[in-house]
């Protein structure tokens, strides 16, 4: 009995020393993989600014291969920190691709130095004035976004030392003027963004990219909400976007570039769309004549030279109540149909569509209707054939009142033979003649005026004169 027992003792010792033995060589490889990992780290993930570096201050940094070769970047977010200027140092880490310093508390844009920062973002900051040479030290910057901000000043030369700027967001400040060749150092900018500054409109008549320096090989254009009445541009300028929502002009501008493609216009004072508002803007293919507050009409042939149009939006008109069936057809009568794919009405007046327009229709692939009140009487049956789904309802006749155009059977799109006008015009004659009627009865009843009515009047007839004597027994004489 005692070596059994013996042997059943040796087993379980020995199991419980493997186990032991597994666990130990579990927790040191564990601890090994951690180490291995903090040691493979070439960057620290909480890396910039040296004096809060791997702290709660720290910036989050991550390390990226970059596009085209797969080389090593740094992008570093430092957004909601609440940093100023102070806390940031100049030289920033090696590799470093971009860096957001987006939603701080910068009274001053710093001055970094890195020779591979491709990207830098100080939007959201208090910042109030550029200096001059103030990015110099960041000779490889090609995007810088300082919008909505307090920038009020941009010194001379505030751009220098950036060759390679592509993209430029000086949007929502409150910049009142430029100086003169203030963009001249940017040789290779595309994109420029002047939006919502309120006051810019000291730049009123004068020609941008000459004053200002603006690279001629421009891309894109932005300068919504600026207060500007006049503008003048390149007409040989190769710029494909503009923007120019939210300003004071009464016209689109005559000097525009002809190799636009997208323009914007919307929320201006516009009252009408005239032929010569397009008239030098045959390549266009995206127009926006948006949110117009005074915009009451779009005349004949106002859209016969844009041949490359293909997209176009006039939603939340809400004075746009005419659209001339001729609006795309030049005045010479040659129907050249552009190639319109997009069109949107949403939110305007419009009430009908004249079948001239049924060519223009035909081809388009997205027509928005919604919230127009259109009148679906026989000139409007034509809709009702589009191969597409346009979500306009019918306000008038009352009997399909809210149905989709899509929905209604076509003898449902009638028109009254007579106007209405025409039918008031009849209920008043029937109601003139009535009363002309009953008033020659009421005439022919009534006795001519010589006959005399003779009655012979008796004594005992209520009309018998009638003679009071006094009453003698009163007179005591």
């Amino acid at each position: 009995m005692t070596k059994p027992l013996t042997l059943t003792m040796t087993k379980r010792s020995h199991f419980a020393l493997s186990w032991i033995a597994i666990c130990v060589l579990l927790l040191v490889s564990s601890s090994q993989s951690e180490l291995i990992d903090a040691n493979d780290e070439d960057v620290d993930r909480f890396c910039y600014p040296a004096a809060h570096k791997n702290s709660r201050l720290s910036c989050e940094c991550s390390n990226v291969s970059a596009s085209p070769w797969g080389m090593r970047a740094l992008h570093i977010d430092c957004s909601y920190k609440d940093f100023q200027a102070e806390d940031l140092t100049a030289l920033l880490p090696l590799y470093i691709d971009t860096l957001d310093l987006s939603w701080n508390k910068l009274n001053r844009a710093p001055a970094f130095n890195s020779d591979s920062l491709r990207m830098l973002n100080l939007m959201h900051n208090n910042i109030s004035t550029i200096s001059a040479s103030n990015f110099a030290a960041i000779v490889s910057l090609k995007e810088l976004y300082l919008g909505w901000n307090s920038i009020q000043l941009l010194e001379p030369q505030a751009f220098a030392g950036l060759p390679h700027l592509q993209v430029l967001n000086l949007a929502h400040n409150n910049l009142h003027a430029l100086p003169a060749q203030i963009f001249a150092p940017l040789l290779v900018l595309q994109t420029l963004e002047l939006s919502w500054n309120r006051q810019l409109n000291q730049t009123n008549g004068l020609e941008l990219y000459g004053t200002y320096g603006i690279n001629p090989k421009l891309n894109a254009l932005r300068l919504d909400a600026c207060g500007l009445s006049e503008l003048k541009l390149p007409i040989d300028a190769p710029l494909r976007e503009l923007s120019l929502r939210r300003n004071l002009f009464v016209r689109v501008p005559s000097q525009l570039p002809r190799q636009l493609e997208r323009l914007d216009i919307s929320e201006n004072l516009l009252e009408k769309l005239l032929p010569v508002d397009a008239a030098n803007l045959s390549q266009l293919q995206q127009l926006y004549v948006e949110d117009m507050p005074q915009l009451e009409g779009i005349a004949a042939h106002a859209f016969a030279q844009l041949h490359q149009v293909q997209a176009m939006s006039f939603q939340n008109c809400r004075r746009l109540s005419w659209l001339d069936g001729d609006a795309f057809i030049p005045a010479e009568g040659n129907v050249t149909l552009p190639p319109l794919r997009t069109l949107s009405f949403r939110g305007t007046m419009l009430r009908n569509f004249n079948v001239s327009l049924s060519p223009v229709f035909g081809k388009l692939t997205q027509l928005d209707l919604n919230g127009v009140p259109l009148h679906c009487d026989c000139q409007l049956v034509w809709l009702k054939d589009l191969a597409i789904q346009t979500n306009g309802r019918c306000l008038r006749p009352a009997r399909i009142r809210g149905m989709l155009v899509s929905s209604v059977r076509r003898d449902e799109f009638s028109c009254e033979r007579w106007p209405r006008w025409a039918y008031g015009l009849i209920i008043l004659a029937l109601i003139a003649l009535c009363a002309a009627g009953v008033y020659l009865i009421v005439m022919g009843l009534r006795p001519h005026r010589g006959v005399t009515m003779r009655r012979k009047v008796g004594a005992g007839s209520p009309y018998a004169r009638v003679t009071i004597e006094p009453n003698r027994q009163e007179n005591f004489h």
